[in-house]
Formats: structure tokens, sequence, C-alpha cells
């Protein structure tokens, strides 16, 4: 605009210079119409500002990553003056960043006519974004003015985390002598998992007639064994890596892990306490998922939890943990990175005593040789079991890793 001003700054004294020089009625008119234009071009430009109108619409104010965000703006110029160029600036989806940022986007409006801005860039991360138009910059035909009409509508725009569905991840029984399968657990229909007494309605080809022989009633074998109990899960959101982008993959997949194993382990019957520390609240916080609705809160405050830019050590989000119930058998830890002073107090903490702790490693395919060396002394630690899981690949990954450790 600077460059426009400067062409109508030499305008004003060439034609100034030529009304002193020659007197005639055209350099007079040269120089009222060198004067008159900027007082046209402003009033034209206020009355263009009062007639515009911009809306923004939604179809919906949350999507799961990946998925479009279907936002649309609409500039409807009610004036016989284009607006060309203008500027629509606010906060939308930018499409080389996979991700909501502050952005200045030309357009040109015709008169009495309207143009739509779509958004529908997916985005790559969870979380919740600021959206909306903060304000439309017009400029008049000249270019010499702007006029900046403010918007100022902000909606708070949540992407959600990805829905994975696991296999079940079901354990072996406790070694009662009636337990027949101990150490395996399988779908096929036959095979099962242990023994019961017969109940009102159960199917007479599921009874055992050996087992019932010797305890003189009837016993029913159990396809698919109610696990019941509870279980913790705690993931570990510090960010490790020296790359923002790094840092927010591995927080999503370590959030999709946790919703994936309450959606799973709920199905299995078990209670899950989730304890996690809270950047919001400067606090660790502990939620129980017992049913489909627990499931549903979770997974809302998992998708709006802040990132967790201050590291917190995960022994003290250990140590915050209260067990709401006595027969708490395993105990999940979601981590992207191995730290070797937390695995040498794991042994010490007495949440992990006498408990299955599975250490799930959310990474990439590539490890560094420290990291290699804590995950070989975590494989051969008692009570301790590594699944690594490929961030890329989490639903294949941890199924895998469930079958090797049932089949061991």
């Amino acid at each position: 605009m600077a460059r426009y001003r400067f062409f109508y700054l030499v305008f004003v004294v060439v034609s100034t210079v030529m009304m002193f020089a020659y007197k005639s009625k055209l350099t007079s008119v040269l120089f009222l119409i060198a004067f008159l234009i900027p007082v046209i071009s402003f009033v034209l430009l206020r009355i263009s500002k009062a007639l515009l109108k911009v809306r923004i619409s939604y179809r919906t104010l949350s999507t799961e990553k990946y998925e479009n965000t279907d936002i649309t703006v609409t500039i409807t110029n009610r004036f016989i003056i284009p607006l060309s160029p203008s500027a629509l600036v606010g906060f939308f989806p930018y499409k080389n960043k996979e991700r909501f940022e502050y952005q200045k986007i030309m357009v040109s409006v015709a008169p009495f006519s309207s143009v739509t801005v779509s958004f529908n860039s997916p985005v790559k991360y969870r979380g919740v974004y600021k959206s909306g138009v903060e304000k439309f910059v017009i400029y008049d035909l000249f270019k010499l003015f702007t006029a900046t009409k403010k918007i100022g509508k902000y909606e708070e725009y949540v992407v959600v985390p990805r829905k994975l569905v696991f296999d079940p991840i079901t354990d072996a029984g406790d070694g009662d002598s009636e337990t027949l399968s101990q150490n395996s657990f399988s779908l096929d229909k036959n095979a099962f998992a242990s023994i019961r007494e017969y109940r009102t309605g159960d199917l007479i080809k599921n009874i055992h007639w050996t087992m019932s022989a010797k305890h003189d009633t009837l016993m029913v074998k159990q396809m698919e064994r109610s696990v019941g109990g509870s279980s913790v899960i705690i993931p570990d959101l510090n960010e490790y890596f020296p790359f923002e982008e790094d840092n927010l993959e591995a927080t999503d997949s370590i959030i999709e892990v946790l919703i994936a194993l309450n959606l799973m382990l709920v199905s299995l019957q078990q209670s899950c306490v989730n304890v996690w520390y809270s950047p919001q609240d400067k606090q660790c916080e502990q939620f129980t998922v017992k049913n489909d609705a627990d499931e549903l809160l979770l997974f809302n405050m998992m998708s709006m939890l802040p990132r967790q830019t201050e590291t917190f050590l995960p022994e003290n989000i250990v140590e915050s943990c209260t067990e709401n119930s006595a027969d708490t058998s395993t105990v999940y830890f979601i981590t992207s990175q191995l730290r070797k002073d937390f695995i040498g107090r794991m042994t010490g903490i007495s949440l992990f005593r006498n408990k299955k702790v599975r250490i799930l490693l959310v990474s990439g395919p590539i490890e560094s040789d420290e990291q290699k060396e804590l995950a070989a002394a975590v494989s051969v630690t008692a009570g301790f079991e590594l699944w690594k899981i490929d961030k890329d690949d989490l639903v294949r990954s941890v199924n895998s890793a469930a079958e090797l450790y049932k089949k061991n």
C-alpha cells in the first residue's frame, strides 16, 4: 500500500506544480482531482465497511484427528464498490502444518455478491484450538486507506484422539487346580479358560462331565473368562524430545493407547484407575472408569488436556495414586521414553509390589543404545513386562505384544 501512496504523492506534487506553472483550466482540474480523490475514496471506504457482513459457520465444533474440519467463512459485499483486495484475519486450520494457526488470507468480493472461504484441512494433533475471525481488512479503490471491521467471534474447536480398539488382554488364572488352562487364553470353540458351577440357563453342551463327577455337582466350562478386578493406568506425558512435532505425536499416541486400554478393560468387567498430571491444575488427577459413561468422560478429559510442557516426574504421579480397590492386579505404565532413574526405582514403589506391571513403550522403530539397554533390563525384571508399541501402528503392535505374553 505504501507504493500506491507514493504514486499518489507524486501525482499531487505534479498537479500542484503544473497548476501554478501554467494556470490553465486543465491544470486546475488535475489539482482539484488530486485533492478530491482521497476524500471520495475515504467516504466510499466507510460505506463499504458499514455494508460489509462476515459470517463464520461450523458443521461441528469437534472432529477426530485426520478428519476435515469443515469450517466456512462467508463475506458479503452489499455495496457497489468491489472489495479488492481485502484480507480475512483469524485462527483457522493451516494446511501445511495440520493445525490451527493465525492467518491472513487475501480475498476479493465483487459488488452485491458473496464469497465463501472453506477450511477443510485435517488436523494432525489432538487438543483445544482457538478458532474464529478476528477482523476483516478492506482497502479503498486507490489503496490510500484501510478500514478494519472487528469481528472477534471465537470458538473452542476440539480435535479428539482417534478411537482405537484393542483385542481383549486376558490374563491366565491364579493357579487353582480347577483352572484347566492357566497360561493361555483362546477363542477356539474347543478351548476354555476355567470351570465353574452350573447355573440356570447354561447350555448342556458346556458341562464338563469329568469335573462334575469329581466334585459331585454339575460343573460348566467357562468359555470367556470374566476377568473382574481393577487396573491402574498411568500415562507419562512428559515431553522428552527436542522437536515439538515429536512431542505432540508421542503424547497423542500415549493418550490413544490409554483410552483404548480403558475401553477394552471395561469390556472385560474391570475398573480402571487412571492417574495423570494436569498442567492446568498443577496437580495429579485421578479418575476411575467403570462403565461406558465413565469412558466417555475420560475421553473428553483427555481430548482437552493441555500439553505438559514442564517436567513432572512419573514417580510423583505413582506416589499420588490411591488405589480404590484391593484387588488391583495389573499396572499399565505408558511412556514414550524409558528413564534410567525411574526404572531403577520401580521395584521399590509400593504400587508396583505384588502386581503385574506392564510398561508400554510407545516409540518409533529407531532406538538409542541407552533405550535398548533399559528395555533389556526391564524385560528380565521379575513381575515386569515391556511392551514395545509402534506409534505408527498402535493397534497391531499392542495386539502383537499381548499375544506374545499370552504365549509366554
